[in-house]
């Protein structure tokens, strides 16, 4: 799909980071995946996930169940 956002010239964004910008809020909300994100956003898997760490956007999303277990098994290895 091509989608065609009129953004204001006050918002001072160029069309390459609104595209990275949609992907990362896409992926945020879990419409896309990591991969796909990336590549919606022209950038390769590795600067992608390392653009989502610099806006503190979480690349894996734990519930509080995965987060118990997660810590509970590293716990265990010590």
């Amino acid at each position: 799909m091509r989608l065609v956002l009129e953004v204001p010239d006050t918002a001072n964004v160029s069309e390459t980071d609104a595209q990275i910008l949609f992907a990362m809020k896409l992926f945020e909300a879990g419409k896309l995946s990591l991969g796909k994100a990336a590549e919606a956003a022209g950038l390769s898997y590795r600067t992608f996930y390392e653009l989502l760490l610099r806006y503190g956007i979480p690349v894996v999303a734990m519930n509080e169940d995965d987060m118990e277990w997660e810590v509970n098994n590293a716990l265990k290895l010590r």
